[in-house]
């Protein structure tokens, strides 16, 4: 077995860059922003456990469920397999790409031969598209492209423990069901769910609430942080370079918007586009501040900062209830 013939695509996030490589192997030839849309992948979570060497800022959709929304949008027959086993995960992931299919892998980059990382993450995606003697053959996000990795890193990868992690879980889009009819309204009604949850979230670290009570943890608690400028440089990286696409996937967010509208002629996607991009020059300029300071600055970073997530909480939410209104 070779590699699967198709199109590679790179984007800026992990999830949202394999499943585009999937859908592309269908003949469905939808760009990342809109996928990242139909997927309701917008989101915010706030995240401190005391195991945590640093706060996390989350500005999506909890792992898998960008697939399964984007999925469900488009008609689709989405396969999730999972097992404990390593040997029955491998046998599954060669059958299915014997059988000509680009297999969407969750797993912890860490292990793989290519990785630079020094840290663990476990909810990395990447679209797997053949093999090659004894290595898989893997389509990353913009930064690293195609790469290829041995079967033992791939297993170790795959079966990785820890926080967001799903042993073994493996993502695979059956042919037939999508009608590009029906965007439009996919459109539409993703854009109402995602405005919904962020709207009603459920607890206050999500959605524009979780935004707010950001703001205050950055005044409160954020100064007391042992070795504040390593941390907080830790959280602005991850904000603007953790495969976000920019302003805390803002930036992702907008484009969809600019699409939908060009879809569905409704006014307000094309406003809600404008002032997604300004917000998203405004996470933007958070995550600089936290990562140019140092210990004798953090302080007065995090007031700046807090001061601009504060806003960025009343702003996405009047910004998310116009969306809502539109999409009735």
């Amino acid at each position: 077995m070779g590699v699967i013939d198709l199109t590679p695509f790179s984007g800026d996030h992990c999830e949202s860059t394999a499943l585009v490589n999937m859908l592309r192997n269908r003949g469905i030839d939808l760009g990342e922003p809109m996928v990242f849309g139909l997927g309701q992948g917008l989101s915010f979570l706030y995240w401190h456990a005391k195991q945590m060497p640093a706060p996390f800022l989350a500005g999506r959709v909890k792992p898998d469920q960008l697939m399964r929304n984007a999925a469900r949008a488009l008609g689709l027959d989405l396969r999730e397999q999972r097992t404990t086993s390593r040997t029955k995960a491998e046998s599954s992931l060669v059958e299915a790409l014997d059988d000509g299919d680009v297999v969407g892998l969750k797993l912890d980059r860490y292990h793989l031969d290519y990785a630079q990382e020094d840290h663990h993450f476990a909810a990395h995606y990447v679209a797997c598209v053949g093999y090659e003697d004894d290595r898989f053959v893997v389509v990353e996000t913009s930064s690293l492209g195609i790469q290829s990795t041995s079967r033992q890193s791939m297993a170790e990868a795959r079966a990785a423990k820890g926080p967001m992690s799903s042993r073994n879980l493996s993502f695979v889009i059956r042919s037939g069901g999508y009608d590009p009819t029906t965007l439009a309204e996919a459109c539409r009604a993703s854009i109402r769910a995602t405005a919904r949850e962020f709207l009603r979230p459920p607890i206050a670290n999500l959605g524009f609430k979780g935004i707010a009570k950001t703001s205050a943890v950055m005044r409160k608690g954020w100064g007391r942080l042992e070795d504040p400028g390593r941390v907080l440089g830790l959280v602005g990286t991850s904000m603007e370079e953790g495969g976000t696409g920019g302003g805390l996937f803002r930036t992702l967010w907008a484009r969809f918007l600019e699409e939908a509208h060009g879809l569905t002629g409704i006014a307000a996607y094309e406003r809600g586009a404008t002032e997604y991009h300004r917000v998203s020059e405004r996470w933007t300029a958070v995550a600089n501040l936290l990562r140019e300071a140092d210990d004798s600055t953090a302080h007065a970073a995090l007031d700046e900062a807090a001061a601009i997530v504060g806003e960025l909480a009343t702003e996405e939410q009047k910004a998310m209830a116009e969306l809502e209104e539109a999409s009735r």
